[in-house]
């Protein structure tokens, strides 16, 4: 069913398939929370990196999932530009992150102890879990799907990087429930952005892994102080963005527009020309 409905109507298949990874993550974190209360739980000495971590790995599931359904589990192990060269291809972003992780360690250090290191491990790991998780589903199930449909033209390459992104954006809503509505339209906005890079980068590359590493590193890099300190939550984080975020947009599209440029879609082309003919 799912690969026909896919085939048929690929715009509505992305948005169920949306729907229905977080609505894993949601029923996952439901059905725990209701289960350590049911223990007698003392929720506030829970890791909650820990738990983050392994309900990502739910929506990892749940996204390779609907690859195997629709036959195209093959592109996890696909190779295309190769993970170090996909890495050139994604050299902003990977700038962008060392930088991150440089100011924040150099200017923003707290005069606080580190967290123990099974805590630092956890944060590292959900940070990493979240990469997997969402560009499983968002490049490999979502922009994927709309690259078929729309096709490896310059005008198909660009509405798939564009809807992707916007939908990418729009799965951050969720947050609403944790943080503060201004600060979660933020971050949707540069997100949506960030989503329209990361699937430039991956129909560039014909590497899932390239963008899952970026993804990952960057999540990483946004918290790094919080998750290594534990001076503040990604609730807290979302809660404060203001409008300033709103000029990540702009520096995330730029690259967008020198990655597809003209004389680079041979390249997109080369490894998705096939899937696109199907």
């Amino acid at each position: 069913m799912l690969k026909r409905l896919r085939a048929a109507h690929p715009i509505l298949y992305c948005i169920l398939a949306e729907v229905l990874f977080l609505g894993s993550l949601f029923l996952f974190s439901l059905v725990l929370t209701v289960a350590l209360v049911a223990a007698g739980a003392d929720f506030s000495g829970l890791d909650e990196y820990l738990l983050s971590l392994v309900q990502e790995l739910v929506g990892a599931g749940a996204a390779w999932l609907l690859l195997r359904r629709t036959g195209r589990q093959g592109l996890l192990g696909r190779r295309g530009s190769g993970f170090w060269n996909g890495l050139l291809v994604g050299m902003y972003p990977l700038a962008f992150i060392c930088y991150s992780i440089y100011s924040a360690l150099i200017f923003e250090r707290p005069d606080t102890p580190l967290l123990p290191a099974g805590r630092i491990l956890s944060f590292l790991a959900c940070m990493a879990m979240v990469g997997v998780a969402e560009e499983f589903l968002f490049r490999g199930v979502i922009a994927e799907t709309l690259l078929e449909h729309f096709g490896t033209s310059r005008a198909g390459v660009w509405k798939a990087c564009l809807l992707s992104g916007v939908l990418f954006g729009a799965a951050h809503l969720t947050n609403l429930s944790s943080s503060a509505p201004f600060g979660v339209l933020m971050q949707c906005a540069f997100s949506a952005s960030l989503g329209a890079l990361f699937a430039a980068i991956y129909f560039r590359t014909g590497n899932l892994w390239v963008t899952v590493f970026l993804h990952g590193a960057m999540d990483i890099a946004s918290m790094l102080i919080g998750g290594l300190y534990g001076t503040t939550t990604l609730s807290e984080s979302v809660s404060g963005y203001d409008a300033s975020m709103l000029l990540t947009v702009v520096v995330y599209l730029l690259p967008v527009a020198f990655l597809l440029r003209k004389k680079k879609l041979p390249e997109v082309q080369l490894y998705w020309g096939a899937y696109t003919q199907k």
